[in-house]
């Protein structure tokens, strides 16, 4: 199939020279008014629709099927639940179906979209499959070079399969009222747009899993990381080219999984990235774990430990005997809802009720030898990025605190990497309400997508 078409509490702390710093480069910032409207006149046009067919009973309430929640079956196609696949080679496409992706299906911003299946590996490195979207924009490309794409790996959007990207970009936001409560937020969706809307294909993943409890990875950047390449070498298949200039984009839990791409990028000859952009990586795990644990994200905790117990049967048979009954009540809760069910679960409450000792449960882990051990492998920084970086971080950023950012720039650039650094100074909003994490990625879009374009068009 083939289709055309920045340690102080006040301000960021000053780069040191030998580092590039983006406030002294020079970038083009991405996209103008008209790109603005082209993202945001569909997205909440087709919200309001499907939110109005709702209320008024023209769309049905969603099944609920096990841990899946599917609010119109019409709009995501029905496969991808992760099976072992011998022998089968990673980057294989599986499965393929065209995907309604709010925004892109009118005229301001369209695009060909599809939900496919593909094989990648897990963390032992055995095959398995997953899932993940292509989108290939119609906005014309006003260039003589290849339209650029950007393999996107996506933040957090909650560790359920009906929380993965590539069902929420097809619903947007949804509340689903039944036990235990439960909200679908596609807030990457106006990001991934923004990219269309300035002429740019984009692949996305959904996070791989365990192919017999059905957990994600949560915790495994590594595995995520090539997961991310092996979605890359699917879409090939599907109207992507090896001539397209790449880039790749990553924030939060997907800024961890495309640091490590970035890091691994010499070991993938047929995959050649230009430039990515690394936003507030997690590297030291126990440090976000104690940063989000008391405050409304203490739920994402819960998909940490799942996630860890899932890796390996080590990790799971060190994990389980710390937990209380309410503790494993709540990280099973947790993990079956999306980030926004796991706000209304968890949001303020200290995982110290989770354990046996009364310890918080990033104090326990850190003390766990085979964690331990995990957590060191999957620390950004012991190995040189093949690629230009933009590294950034937030100075009051209250889920990945930004000195550990800071230590995987200078870990970087001690290595010789090149690493472009910036760091968000924005005010800190009160509360612990993860506003401080989110709330820079928006703010700094244009000037960080303008980054990575400049490098795609050759500038």
């Amino acid at each position: 199939m083939h289709h055309n078409r920045e340690n102080n509490s006040v301000g960021p702390m000053a780069a040191p020279a030998a580092y590039k710093d983006l406030t002294a480069t020079r970038v083009i910032r991405a996209g103008n008014h008209a790109a603005t409207r082209r993202v945001l006149l569909p997205l909440i046009d087709e919200s309001a629709r499907s939110l109005t067919r709702l209320l008024t009973g023209r769309q049905r309430r969603p099944d609920r099927a096990g841990s899946q929640i599917i609010p119109d079956p019409t709009a995501v196609p029905d496969f991808g639940t992760a099976t072992s696949a011998p022998g089968m080679e990673p980057g294989t496409l599986v499965n393929v179906a065209p995907l309604r992706v709010l925004g892109t299906r009118g005229e301001l911003n369209p695009a060909s979209s599809y939900r496919f299946e593909y094989i990648t590996e897990d963390p032992t490195g055995r095959a398995i499959t997953a899932t993940g979207g292509v989108c290939l924009s119609k906005t014309p490309h006003l260039r003589d070079t290849p339209r650029p794409v950007v393999a996107f790996a996506p933040s957090t959007q909650g560790v359920a399969a009906h929380c993965d990207p590539s069902h929420t970009c097809a619903i947007g936001l949804s509340v689903f009222p039944d036990r235990p409560v439960d909200a679908i937020a596609a807030y990457e969706l106006p990001v991934l747009t923004w990219f269309l809307a300035q002429g740019v294909d984009v692949i996305f993943i959904d996070y791989p899993r365990d192919p017999v409890a059905g957990i994600q990875y949560y915790c495994d950047s590594i595995t995520a990381a090539g997961a991310l390449v092996d979605a890359i070498r699917a879409a090939r298949h599907l109207g992507i080219t090896p001539d397209q200039p790449l880039g790749l984009w990553g924030f939060s839990q997907g800024g961890g999984a495309v640091g490590w791409a970035a890091q691994l990028s010499r070991t993938t000859p047929d995959i050649n990235p230009i430039a990515a952009v690394v936003g507030a990586p997690p590297s030291d795990l126990p440090g976000v774990l104690r940063a989000v644990d008391g405050g409304m994200l203490t739920g994402v905790i819960a998909y940490a430990v799942a996630g860890l117990a899932a890796t390996r049967p080590e990790l799971h048979d060190e994990i389980l005997p710390v937990l209380t009954s309410h503790g494993l009540t709540e990280i099973l809760r947790n993990i079956a809802t999306c980030a926004g069910g796991t706000v209304i679960t968890s949001a303020y409450e200290n995982t110290t009720s989770w354990t046996t000792t009364g310890q918080s449960l990033g104090d326990i882990l850190d003390d766990l030898p085979g964690v331990l051990r995990e957590f060191e492998r999957q620390q950004l920084g012991r190995i040189t990025p093949g690629i230009p970086v933009l590294l950034w971080g937030s100075t009051h950023d209250d889920v990945i605190p930004v000195h550990q950012v800071r230590d995987v720039r200078d870990r970087w650039v001690a290595r010789g990497a090149d690493v472009t650094w910036h760091e968000s100074g924005l005010p800190r909003v009160p509360g612990r309400t993860g506003l401080n994490h989110f709330g820079p990625y928006f703010r700094h879009l244009t000037d960080h997508s303008g980054w990575l374009l400049d490098r795609l068009h050759g500038a």
